[in-house]
């Protein structure tokens, strides 16, 4: 365990707590000085071992209550564990809830200098940080209002500005991917892509597989407390959905429902190009592409379904986006195949994830959510800048105009 290359190593880590049934059990162990245990121990966690090297990144899944939470708790040190042993390297900052230990009478600016203060900046630091802080969480205005004042928007903003300020070399995130509205989050998004890039290590727990594909390397699947995977994100949070699906369709057929097999789902996707129908990883801004997905519906009375299609950039933004639904197509039968046609792609040239999704009949309700198991690479020899080629024209009239004084004194133009 005192490996220098590794930002976190934990050892057979576990961690148990006392239950007890009501306050007299509680009180009969206390008097009988633990002969008569009015307590019953409950495993979080349980033998997780793992590394995680320095700059890298690791995403953490698993049910409620699988004992994510708890592992976070441990290695930022706010619980000790019951059993094994842990060792991170370097300033820890946490997100596990954001706002946690703000003091409500307290103002903003108070409240950034004090959570630095906290986690390990000596008070000139921490000064110098305040401002950067306030003005990240875009609070300038309200800096010196109580805390206990502000929406819960704008304590979540400044939480995650005050953690970010210390420059922690390890990050924990608790749920906390992005906070506030579409811009803030696109600069949370920013922050956090920046310190991946500058070598900071990140363990992110989030139910959203798209965000651990995109933001982490690794991925843990811990299952009752105990691992059950580690290893490559994709490959991980994949066998990760899978079995959320055959654990959906344990319990319908237990509860007297129907399998979740025989609910709508996509059984394959690939981009071909239209004039060989040959499939590509790789395609030319302007070439004519299809996009075929493959899909089965055992209940198409029951089910009806949608599609929906998304191309991602690497740092999520969102290029194009189409949907069945919105142009009056419909899934309908037992399934087949639904192509979307792309006559000369606009997109620029860039590296793209493709999303599909299986809507219900009014696109709301979600039956599946996939991707390509490749990127999109999209290649173009123009020095185009943008996210898409424009359809577009331009027309330029070779007849110069001049200038004529109108009798008022203001010129008028005329051929």
């Amino acid at each position: 365990m005192n490996s220098p290359r590794y930002a976190i190593e934990t050892q057979a880590l576990g961690k148990s707590y006392k239950r007890w049934d009501g306050p007299w059990s509680r009180a009969l162990e206390v008097l009988t000085a633990g002969r008569r245990p009015g307590h019953r121990e409950v495993t979080a966690l349980e033998d997780v071992s793992f590394q995680l090297a320095h700059g890298g990144s690791l995403g953490l899944v698993g049910h409620n209550g699988a004992g994510k939470s708890t592992l976070l708790k441990l290695l930022s040190q706010t619980t000790s564990p019951s059993a094994g042993r842990f060792r991170t390297s370097g300033r820890v900052a946490s997100l596990l809830e954001l706002g946690t230990g703000f003091h409500p009478g307290f103002s903003a600016r108070q409240n950034a200098f004090q959570n630095a203060v906290l986690l390990g900046l000596s008070a000139r630091r921490a000064r110098a940080r305040v401002d950067e802080a306030i003005e990240f969480a875009e609070l300038s205005e309200f800096a010196d209002e109580p805390v206990g004042t502000f929406s819960t928007g704008m304590a979540m903003r400044l939480g995650f500005a005050a953690a970010m300020s210390v420059e922690p070399e390890v990050l924990l995130l608790d749920e906390v991917f992005a906070v506030g509205d579409l811009s803030f989050q696109k600069k949370c998004v920013d922050r956090l892509s920046a310190f991946r890039a500058g070598g900071g290590t990140l363990v992110l727990c989030s139910h959203a597989l798209y965000d651990i594909r995109q933001m982490c390397d690794e991925a843990l699947w811990l299952e009752g407390g105990r691992v059950r995977g580690f290893g490559d994100a994709c490959e991980v949070t994949h066998a990760y959905a899978a079995s959320q699906q055959d654990e959906e369709g344990r319990q319908r057929i237990e509860s007297g429902g129907t399998s979740r097999t025989s609910w709508p789902r996509i059984t394959g996707a690939e981009v071909v190009l239209s004039h060989s129908g040959l499939p590509a990883r790789a395609v030319r801004t302007g070439e004519d592409i299809e996009l075929r997905v493959r899909w089965e519906n055992p209940d198409p009375e029951g089910h009806p379904v949608q599609l929906g299609v998304a191309f991602v950039r690497g740092d999520q933004t969102l290029c194009a986006a189409a949907a069945t639904h919105h142009d009056g197509v419909s899934l309908s039968g037992s399934g087949g195949v639904c192509t979307l046609r792309l006559p000369r792609l606009s997109l620029l040239a860039g590296s793209f994830l493709v999303k599909l999704w299986l809507f219900d009949d009014a696109g709301v309700f979600r039956y599946q959510e996939t991707a390509l198991d490749h990127d999109l690479v999209v290649m173009g020899d123009a020095r185009e800048v943008g996210l898409v080629r424009l359809e577009h024209s331009w027309s330029v009239d070779p007849r110069a105009l001049e200038l004529r004084r109108a009798p008022s004194g203001k010129a008028e133009a005329v051929s």
